[in-house]
């Protein structure tokens, strides 16, 4: 019985209809968090200076940042997020939709050439990426090919970003999902760039650092609270 149950409920989360309203609904929860509380955006002139000078980024955070991530962007350049073609990915595409982000679907791996051209095309035009280097299963918090193949095939720099909070829960999912509550003080930080190079594990061992080094910077201010857990 709890089998068949199981089958219906995964049936019903697919349909069309379903996933538009938990998509409005997880993009309202989103809203709420945010507006009820009191963020800010530290080093941010890193990315306003590439934007000035018009030199090509990669926005870089963890699959486990998703969801706050969305309210970070507050320019009027076009920001893009790569987004998986799988089930979870279709759902995630459908919220970020809903803040006015533009969506390219696909991965940057051999079988996501055509999403990684279109990023390229997209750098090109003068619009900022933004991709999860975990995403999307995994390992947790370690840095894929992909991004790092990107950057070098559209010489674009990649800037980590974080995020963390006062009132966060750390949910048991395969990327330690950070869930955010509403009332929250809270902080996205941009790290420190890492240049594309030939030397691809070089590459990687400094995108590692920095994003690392980010997160550490962000939960540095909250984790002392007794709501961070």
């Amino acid at each position: 019985m709890g089998s068949f149950l199981k089958t219906i409920l995964n049936k019903i989360l697919r349909q069309e209809q379903t996933q538009a309203v938990i998509a409005y609904v997880a993009y309202l929860y989103i809203k709420i968090v945010y507006k009820t509380g009191t963020w800010e955006f530290k080093n941010s002139e890193i990315i306003d200076e590439y934007i000035h000078q018009k030199k090509p980024i990669i926005i870089a955070f963890w699959h486990g940042h998703l969801l706050m991530m969305k309210c970070a962007w507050q320019r009027s350049i076009p920001f893009n997020m790569l987004i998986s073609n799988h089930r979870d990915g279709k759902l995630i595409s459908r919220i970020t939709k809903n803040f006015g982000i533009s969506v390219t679907s696909g991965s940057t791996d051999r079988q996501g050439f055509a999403a990684a051209r279109q990023l390229i095309a997209k750098l090109r035009q003068g619009e900022v990426i933004g991709i999860t280097p975990d995403g999307p299963r995994g390992p947790r918090e370690q840095v894929s090919d992909g991004i790092l193949q990107l950057a070098r095939l559209a010489k674009a720099d990649i800037i980590p970003v974080a995020y963390s909070c006062t009132n966060m829960r750390i949910l048991s999912t395969w990327d330690r999902f950070r869930l955010a509550l509403p009332f929250s003080n809270g902080v996205f930080v941009a790290g420190t760039p890492v240049s594309y190079a030939q030397d691809i594990e070089q590459m990687r061992t400094n995108l590692q650092q920095a994003l690392d080094e980010t997160v550490k910077k962000a939960d540095g201010s909250f984790q002392s609270n007794s709501n961070f857990k």
